[in-house]
């Protein structure tokens, strides 16, 4: 079964990977139509990839009827409407980390797919890479004798993996949306943490919900998989440097300590990002690329004493989980698949994420 999608946004997500792998498998998804508000990104966009139904706005899509489902690649602070719109208007949705910014808008996307019993899969593509389904498929039974968990990522966004006019951008938004789109994340930043200054916005919404949410779902994961209770006690939280550096510590049932650290390097063309989990027998880790780098592998290495030595064995994975998130979002809606990143799951990510802003500030 083809599914008619249609795509909310234009930006870096949906250029880079989005509509490239739907235009891609023709077999499962039809690019019904796009909603961007620059003319000049939509046209050449709907030009592209021969999208007939491009609109200004998602609900002028959502009007013209058509669809079967909805990809939400649109700024995070509209997540939460798009996709309770979409629901009510009877479509499937795939959203863009972060799922939204608050407690409240999750609850709301969680009951709205229970009353509609439509599918909501949000896109933590990690949890689709090979690489972490091999380390989650061998991991031990409990964690108990999980001593450490480290997650550290330097990140030159994404500037040196593109060429100039790769990206189409296009100077011709409103600008009242853009103010109002502004504002609105600035409110909702505000109601989940009680600031909504532009420091603490870039910190939250951006830092934490923005890039840190990745790797935290990734460690979500393999907890989860060896029995450990979630969400971990959140013992430390810090962000600095105007928001673009955060950081967040969490202690688990064992009294294990789990750090995390996002780290945003403009000025560097080095990305660094590397899960580590050290047990008394073993350490296991991930060593991922920049996501915006096509068919570039991810790494699981795994070390531990073998007749008196230490003994690695390192996999590689080239596969995309962009791609691959997308064929599971089709099995979801087309043959009852049960959804690997669900709503629920992201709101135990924006919970984790909002007591670690709140420790930094208190």
């Amino acid at each position: 079964m083809t599914l008619r999608v249609g795509v909310v946004g234009g930006g870096l997500v949906a250029q880079a990977m989005h509509l490239h792998y739907l235009a891609a498998k023709p077999d499962r998804f039809a690019l019904a139509a796009l909603a961007e508000p620059s003319g000049t990104v939509r046209e050449a966009l709907g030009a592209r990839y021969g999208i007939r139904g491009v609109h200004a706005d998602y609900r002028g899509m959502l009007d013209a009827g058509g669809l079967d489902a909805l990809v939400v690649c649109s700024p995070a602070a509209t997540h939460a409407e798009v996709v309770l719109d979409a629901l009510d208007a009877g479509l499937d949705v795939f959203v863009e980390k972060p799922m939204c910014i608050t407690l409240r808008g999750a609850d709301a996307i969680v009951a709205a797919r229970d009353r509609t019993g439509r599918v909501v899969q949000v896109g933590t593509m990690k949890r689709y890479d090979p690489a972490y389904e091999r380390m989650l498929g061998e991991l031990p039974e409990s964690a108990e004798t999980l001593r450490y968990v480290s997650v550290v990522v330097n990140d030159p966004e994404f500037e040196p993996f593109f060429g100039p006019g790769e990206i189409v951008r296009g100077s011709d938004v409103p600008r009242d949306l853009i103010e109002a789109t502004i504002r609105s994340e600035a409110e909702q930043v505000e109601e989940a943490v009680g600031a909504g200054d532009p420091e603490s916005v870039r910190a939250f919404s951006e830092s934490y919900l923005g890039s840190m949410i990745h790797d935290l779902n990734v460690v979500h994961g393999l907890l989860e998989r060896m029995g450990e209770p979630l969400p971990a006690e959140v013992v430390d939280g810090a962000w600095w440097n105007e928001g673009r550096a955060v950081a967040g510590a969490l202690r688990l049932a064992n009294g294990s300590r789990w750090d995390s650290a996002w780290i945003q390097l403009l000025a560097t063309h080095d990305y660094q990002e590397t899960i580590a989990l050290f047990f008394d027998e073993s350490v296991r880790s991930l060593h991922f690329p920049s996501p915006w780098q096509k068919q570039r592998p991810t790494l699981y290495r795994r070390a531990e004493r073998r007749d008196g030595t230490n003994a690695a064995q390192e996999w590689t994975a080239f596969e995309e989980a962009f791609s691959r998130e997308l064929d599971h979002f089709h099995a979801c809606v087309t043959a009852g698949v049960p959804c690997r990143t669900p709503p629920e799951q992201a709101r135990l990510d924006i919970e984790v994420l909002t007591q670690m802003f709140l420790a930094a500030r208190a």
